[in-house]
């Protein structure tokens, strides 16, 4: 029954699909006209209320654990880095 009020929520009421595609349409034709070095536009910021339905925020886990693979994966890119690190810790 919960799966089926989620579908309904997301396909009928919420248009899901709809705010995706919306958004990506937008920020790729702002982002088109934008000067050279100029910051991208970002869903977050052109349809912020349809980002925060779309996207759920980290929970404080979730977090920690996105910043520990980015410190993994940067430390991996060094020529000298362990194989240890390159291979993934286990």
């Amino acid at each position: 029954m919960r799966n089926i009020e989620i579908m309904l929520y997301d396909g009928m009421i919420g248009q899901k699909s709809v705010l995706l595609a919306l958004s990506s349409l937008t920020t790729g034709n702002l982002n088109s006209k934008l000067k050279q070095g100029a910051d991208p536009y970002k869903m977050e910021t052109v349809l912020p209320l349809a980002h925060d339905y779309i996207v759920t925020p980290l929970t404080d886990e979730e977090q920690q654990a996105q910043v520990n693979a980015n410190l993994s994966s940067y430390v991996a890119m060094h020529p000298k880095a362990p194989k240890k690190i390159k291979n993934g810790l286990r």
